[in-house]
């Protein structure tokens, strides 16, 4: 964005708005295109959210785990927490050695009903079937769903204990996922795994489950808060 319109949409004098760019620029949180005249983030954010990962004692703790579980089954495990009423966001991930991975973004934030990650927080939070039907609708999902179809998924999650998602939020990848629980009761993050469906098989799937379930127990005995 230029300055000008920066300016205007956060509503402060151009003058004021140039002085703070410069200190964000100083601490490399944006980078400006001198050519053009416009600021984008820059690497600084990445840094910032690695630095607040490590002060996250969920992120922290997940991340043995999720790099056993990578290695041995060769997925992208990744462990993400709640935001707000409306995102989580990457707090952890781990990626298997000389083997396809998906991409993904330390702090990159996606609806909070996205994916199987997005089944679990649903299952466990207060909000009613025509709230979630809300929310639902503003997830993008790549392969359509019904919300019917979806609820009767989120139901299964307490009594199987994970959810899946089969390349409905991001076309071929399969996703499964597992709660944490705080010592309060409630849903401190979601540890899952992502792969390309092709690569699965009914049995691996089971494997994944297991481990998934011991690493979220495990996680979940060394919270403190």
């Amino acid at each position: 964005m230029r300055l000008s319109q920066i300016a205007r949409a956060i509503n402060i004098l151009p003058s004021s708005c140039l002085h703070i760019l410069r200190e964000l620029a100083a601490s490399r949180l944006i980078a400006i295109d001198p050519r053009q005249k416009v600021y984008r983030l820059g690497p600084g954010v990445i840094e910032l959210a690695r630095a607040a990962s490590r002060q996250d004692p969920f992120a922290e703790l997940a991340q043995p785990y999720l790099k056993e579980i990578a290695e041995t089954y060769g997925v992208t495990a990744t462990a993400s927490a709640p935001v707000d009423d409306h995102h989580m966001v990457l707090v952890g991930y781990s990626h298997p050695p000389a083997s396809i991975s998906l991409t993904v973004t330390l702090g990159g934030r996606v609806p909070l009903l996205a994916g199987a990650a997005g089944r679990c927080l649903a299952a466990f939070s207060n909000h009613r079937k025509q709230q979630l039907k809300s929310a639902f609708s503003k997830v993008r999902w790549q392969v359509p769903m019904d919300f019917e179809q979806w609820f009767s998924e989120v139901e299964q999650v307490k009594p199987k204990g994970y959810s899946e998602d089969n390349g409905t939020f991001t076309k071929g990848v399969t996703t499964i996922a597992a709660p944490v629980f705080a010592p309060s009761g409630a849903v401190r993050g979601v540890v899952g795994v992502g792969a390309i469906t092709a690569q699965m098989d009914d049995v691996w799937k089971a494997k994944v489950v297991v481990a998934l379930k011991d690493a979220v127990k495990a996680i979940g005995a060394q919270l403190i808060v």
